[in-house]
């Protein structure tokens, strides 16, 4: 046992000397918080009595958690004392000969306390009695219960054990433990996982509710997570970054300075930390509720990669999947009862209602949505449904079904969790088909519209300093949109935060928050609050703090006034140069890297003056795109996204292709530092000018004739924004330049499921570039029609 030498000594030895008590073996009484690992514990126990003979292999051993019994406690009482109130068939008679657990002890009512307490004390020799004496008469009863309660029977049990909450183990336990979960889920996923040294920092100093439960739930989440990153290449290790984490476990990572040196001493300087798949893990801790998750992932990746979801939107709904079905790890979830069921009852499978009424209550709390009571009455009868009629129903069409379930991940990954109930519990199996009805009645038509304005928030070191900027700056522009946190110098992190989160929720307009700070431990907090958030957050940095310090410092061990002048204002401009990982860079966004992104690169570097550097990027998958944009961000300071979709990612800010050509390249740089520029109507002369310095094979005279006459066709039966209207406008552009060049692209599996859930779209494109390619004499294929289709769809 993890501790067996440390934080458990005394306990174990304490449980050992029960067992092994000469004649019979003495009562325990567990003192332990939830989650603390009780129910390992008394197993373990049950397995050294046996192993010493203490009890007969055979024996029994009997576990009643009280707290699961708590809406319908004659039933505990009939479980606990028998039928008749005498322990006769109660579980006293059936752990008799072996070991009794009563989980929870300190929820019983106090006549049933008092009740147990006497049979201990008094009735067990009356109980011996009635018993074969040809069998060993005894019984050993474990009792379970907060360490807060004070309990008459602490006075009684002989043996009291305390199992101690996982923040008073100590950090090598803790230790142990996380590498015992990740060994675990590298075993049970059968792939390498890989964890960076910073998910191992946090967890470290987490601070859970249900201990070592939810560290191992955590854990198993996480990597769970991970799993469905790879789901597609059997070779491919699982890798674990904080941001498989709820955000609440990076904030832990602001205590991490002062532990430093216990970090350096589990796992030295180490950037990651790697559990091999094949080396298999420690004796495992308690039952596993999840022996099966891969394959249950596994089945409904497969379910939805053969109804033509993409990868770009597939992940997303596998995570939110994963999420419901851990919050079935919820303790003591209890429903209310809140519809007519007995009625329902005479019409309606009892197992359905419970099953129905618990499933809407968890998506009414998840999505923050009321369900009417129709919505309840609605499912309950289709399910039944299901379970009595066996008629053949009509189903939605396949690109129906694929829209449904990419504008709508969330309410989806709820309707799959209802189906795994139903087949668990049930044994109802439904297809892909039927998932998606009972999606239907989660659908909210009543979307809310985004509007209001950017706000202002100082957030500044001192007393009333951010303050008073905020009430000079409302009273000269008369604007009222700016707020103020003053953080003082004895302010704690965690406090900081909780406050600045609080501030923030109440002064965003729905546009986001432009944070004005003095120093680097602001960035930290803020940044975790805008992940957390889903918060539009932009930074200004102004170190006026630092560089008082700096000032002062070299004031008071200097005597020319010219020197320290010239020394402070030099490091006055580090500081306002200082970038966070390097050289500033301009990401470019496309569908294809080949196309419209790779030429956008050009351009910004033919035009601009400010020496960034340029990444033209490809996306066809979401999850590829954040991983690529993780590992950029740790080399440089990554100033825009400048390309045709914005892809909401780090909070880093974007400017639309249209923004580019709108303005002539005289105005780039303004724009790209993101200064106020009058807009002007779009028109092609600037992006016709720049494909004729650019292409080598494409006639610009003919593709000026036919490309908008082109995108003008599309237009009819698509409604493309501007931004989609010029981002399909150079990439057909491009698209001709490649195939003229003889690039074309190859037909992929994203490509043929696109095409098969977009049939329609890929009829009506192929008519409408039989044009282009009758007079560019070239072929464009499926591949490329269904890129087409990824930029109009917005996919």
């Amino acid at each position: 046992m993890i501790g067996a030498k440390q934080s458990l000594k005394n306990a174990i030895q304490l449980a050992k000397a029960a067992v092994l008590y000469p004649q019979n073996s003495l009562n325990i009484l567990i003192h332990a918080q939830p989650g603390c690992g009780t129910s390992f514990f008394v197993e373990t126990l049950v397995d050294f009595a046996r192993h010493r003979h203490i009890i007969q292999p055979e024996a029994p051993f009997i576990k009643i958690n009280c707290r699961n019994y708590s809406k319908d406690p004659h039933i505990l009482d009939e479980k606990l004392f028998g039928p008749q109130n005498d322990f006769q068939n109660s579980a006293f008679d059936h752990a008799w000969t072996g070991i009794l657990l009563i989980e929870s002890y300190d929820s019983l009512t106090a006549k049933q306390q008092a009740k147990i307490l006497e049979f201990l004390n008094h009735h067990i020799d009356l109980f011996k009695e009635n018993k074969n004496h040809d069998t060993p008469n005894h019984i050993m009863v474990i009792l379970s219960s907060s360490p807060t309660k004070d309990l008459p029977i602490n006075q009684t049990i002989p043996f009291i054990i305390e199992l101690p909450e996982l923040e008073k183990r100590t950090f090598r336990e803790r230790f142990d433990f996380i590498n015992h979960f990740f060994s675990r889920e590298a075993a049970h996923s059968k792939r390498t996982i890989t964890v960076s040294a910073e998910v191992i920092r946090a967890l470290l100093l987490s601070s859970l509710t249900y201990h070592i439960k939810e560290l191992k739930m955590l854990i198993t989440q996480a990597c769970a997570n991970g799993y469905v990153r790879v789901i597609n290449d059997e070779e491919k290790d699982i890798d674990i970054t904080i941001s498989d984490f709820k955000p609440i476990i990076r904030h832990n990572l602001l205590k991490e300075k002062e532990n430093t040196l216990i970090f350096e001493e589990l796992f030295g300087n180490s950037e990651t930390i790697i559990y091999d798949r094949d080396i298999g893990y420690l004796k495992e801790f308690g039952k596993s509720e999840r022996l099966y998750l891969y394959e249950e992932i596994g089945r409904h990746y497969r379910s939805l990669s053969e109804h033509g979801i993409t990868d770009i939107n597939i992940s997303s709904i596998m995570n939110k999947y994963i999420q419901n079905l851990f919050n079935q790890y919820s303790y003591y979830n209890m429903f209310d009862e809140q519809y007519n069921s007995i009625q329902l009852a005479k019409i309606v499978d009892p197992r359905v209602i419970q099953l129905v009424n618990s499933w809407l209550d968890t998506c009414s709390k998840a999505l923050k949505r009321e369900f009417k009571p129709s919505v309840f009455y609605g499912l309950c009868l289709h399910i039944n449904s299901l379970l009595t009629l066996t008629t053949k129903r009509h189903m939605i069409p396949t690109n129906e079904t694929s829209n449904l379930i990419q504008t709508y991940p969330e309410e989806y990954a709820f309707s799959v969790q209802l189906a795994s109930n139903l087949n668990r519990q049930l044994q109802l199996d439904l297809p892909t088909e039927e998932i998606i009805l009972i999606l239907l009645f989660l659908i909210d038509q009543n979307e809310q519209q985004v509007s209001g304005h950017p706000v202002i928030l100082y957030i500044l070191h001192g007393s009333n300093i951010a303050k008073s900027l905020a009430e000079t700056t409302n009273l000269l522009t008369q604007t009222n949109n700016i707020y103020s946190y003053d953080m003082t110098l004895d302010c704690k992190p965690q406090q900081a935060m909780t406050d600045i989160k609080e501030l923030v929720e109440r002064i965003d307009q729905g546009q986001g928050v432009i944070v004005i700070y003095d120093m680097g431990s602001i960035k930290t907090i803020v940044e975790a609050i805008a992940e957390e958030l889903n918060c539009k957050i932009r930074l200004i940095y102004m170190p006026i703090t630092l560089i008082g310090i700096e000032a002062a410092r070299k004031s008071a061990m200097e005597t020319d006034i010219d020197y320290v002048y010239h020394s402070v204002s030099m490091s006055m401009n580090d500081l306002l140069q200082k970038t966070e990982k390097g050289a500033d860079l301009i990401i470019t966004l496309c569908h294809t890297g080949e196309g419209g992104a790779e030429q956008l690169k050009h351009y910004i570097q033919r035009y601009s003056k400010l020496g960034m550097k340029i990444k033209a990027l490809a996306i066809s998958s979401r999850n590829e795109l954040i991983k690529e944009v993780a590992s950029l961000k740790k080399v440089y300071k990554i100033h825009a996204f400048v390309g045709t979709f914005d892809p909401n990612l780090f909070g880093i800010p974007f400017i639309s292709i249209g923004k580019v050509f709108e303005n002539t390249k005289e105005n780039l740089d303004r724009l790209l530092m993101f200064e106020p520029l009058k807009t002007q109507f779009f028109d092609y002369t600037e992006v016709y000018q720049y494909l004729t310095e650019s292409f080598k094979y494409t006639d610009v005279d003919k593709l000026k004739m036919l490309l908008p006459e082109v995108i003008d066709e599309i237009s009819l039966h698509y409604d493309l924004s501007l931004d989609q209207t010029i981002g399909l406008f150079m990439h057909i552009a491009c698209l001709v330049e490649r195939l003229l060049e003889g690039n074309g692209r190859n037909m992929s599996i994203d490509n043929q499921a696109i095409l098969k859930t977009f049939k329609t779209d890929r009829v009506i494109l192929s008519k409408i570039l039989k044009k282009i390619e009758r007079s560019f004499a070239i072929i464009v294929n499926d591949a490329e029609i269904s890129t087409i289709i990824l930029i109009i769809k917005k996919l």
